[in-house]
């Protein structure tokens, strides 16, 4: 989805600035400068695109600013809360498109905790069947999130790391149309994890 709404972004963008450049000169004569303008502002558009629409969820860096001195001043300044889990299993919902990792993790009080988003990549190890150097889904961890804004800043993990249950296949249009797709940080109480894995494998 992420990509699709990338490639309207610039290419309507991009027809606007033709347009506009079009418009003072209908007899569709292009003065020479007009190519090469039109070409420098696609790729500025595509590299705009890229961070407008690629922005991982997590670590929103100022520029100029590490993720560990950023940390420190939301810890500083008390704007980070943290919550503990312990988990016993999990498994992964494949991608559609770029929309980020998804795991649905049973806790060991019988709820489940969905998490979704490009941040999650940064836990996920190498691709690859083996997910090598992967940190997380693990057996504890505890979630870091922005006070007031909500966003998750980090993942402390510890314990060991689990062995995913299986690779479901991906939410689809039908699913987002029906509202079945939760949302990062839901938690599920009144559902099962065999409820939930049954339902993504069908």
């Amino acid at each position: 989805m992420r990509a699709l709404l990338a490639g309207l972004f610039v290419f309507t963008l991009t027809l606007a600035l033709v347009g506009v450049i079009g418009s003072h000169y209908p007899n569709g004569h292009f003065p020479w400068w007009a190519a090469p303008l039109i070409v420098v502002a696609m790729l500025t558009l595509i590299v705009g695109a890229f961070f407008l629409f690629n922005w991982v969820g997590h670590r929103r860096l100022a520029p100029g600013k590490s993720a560990d001195e950023q940390l420190a001043e939301l810890e500083a300044k008390g704007l980070l809360s943290s919550e503990s889990f312990k988990a016993r299993r999990a498994f992964q919902v494949e991608e559609f498109e770029d929309e980020g990792s998804h795991y649905f993790i049973e806790l060991i009080d019988g709820s489940v905790l969905y998490l979704n988003g490009q941040y999650l990549y940064y836990y996920d190890g190498v691709a690859g069947p083996s997910r090598a150097n992967r940190l997380f889904p693990c057996s504890e961890f505890s979630i870091r999130r922005h006070k007031t804004q909500g966003y998750i800043v980090d993942i402390v993990c510890s314990g060991e790391v689990l062995t995913l249950d299986c690779e479901a296949p991906p939410f689809d249009a039908n699913d987002e149309a029906r509202g079945l797709i939760p949302e990062d940080g839901q938690l599920f109480r009144d559902r099962s994890y065999e409820d939930l894995r049954s339902e993504r494998l069908k």
